[in-house]
Formats: C-alpha cells, structure tokens, sequence
C-alpha cells in the first residue's frame, strides 16, 4: 500500500505532538498518563504515523502477551487517527502496519473505548479478559498483500 503515511516507531521528540492527537480524541487521558506511556517502552511499542507535512495523523500503542483463551494476542488499547481529508485511508495504513507486526500471535484486540489511564492499560486482569474490545484473529503466515 504506497499511500504516502509512513508508519515508524515514535520518536521521542514526536510524544507531545502525538499527545496532542489524543487530547483532541481523549480529552481525558492526562499528560501524566501519557508520559507514563511512552517511558515504559519496555513494555508497550508506540507506532505512530505522519501525513507528508510530517503532522502525527494517527498512533497505537501495543503490547504483546499470553492471554489464557486467545493465545499469543496483541493487546492495542489505543488506536487513534485523525485527518479532516483522508481519515478513512491513515486508519486502514495503521491498521495495515499493524497487522503486519502482529505475525506470531494468534489474535489482535483493539480496545472498544480509550483506556482512562495508564493503571488501566497495564491492569494484567483487564489484559486476560475476553469480553471488551475487538478481536481479529491474526494471520499465522503473511499475506502477500501485507507485505
């Protein structure tokens, strides 16, 4: 897919502009929360992606787990785009991207609601529950067209 929206790792000198993206969908997410985020790297991949202005247009966050019922699962509770023009297009790209970095596991969820705050995202019961989000069974090999 060459739609122009390089997705990349966030950078540290992006997590205020990509802050500022949650702000708008999250009002209530806190910059605290947010700071804790991005210093547990060791613990949760952010992936962000920029319109060819290099605006953040849209960001995940992810970890990967053993979950009890679904296996090897990418746990994404944030998932955010943004674009007044082409919205529909950065979020199938980010989706797409991570997709890609789910081969391994058997499912991705993506969290029904943003998470409050940060305990919530790192609450391990909330990790191994099986009825909020949704849950897309990820591919074991990848698909020509993923790569």
């Amino acid at each position: 897919m060459t739609s122009g929206y390089p997705v990349h790792l966030l950078r540290t000198d992006d997590a205020l502009h990509a802050y500022s993206l949650i702000q708008v969908a999250v009002p209530c997410f806190s910059a605290d929360d947010w700071a804790q985020v991005v210093a547990s790297a060791d613990r949760w991949t952010l992936v962000s992606l920029k319109d060819p202005a290099g605006y953040v247009r849209g960001l995940a966050a992810y970890r990967i787990g053993i979950h009890p019922i679904a296996g090897r699962l990418m746990d994404v509770p944030i998932f955010v785009t943004a674009s007044v023009i082409d919205d529909v297009t950065i979020a199938e790209v980010l989706f797409t991207s991570l997709r890609r970095r789910s081969i391994g596991c058997d499912f991705m969820r993506l969290w029904g609601r943003f998470p409050s705050d940060f305990a919530e995202m790192e609450n391990e019961d909330r990790f191994c529950r099986w009825d909020h989000g949704l849950m897309v069974r990820a591919d074991q090999k990848p698909s020509p067209a993923l790569l």
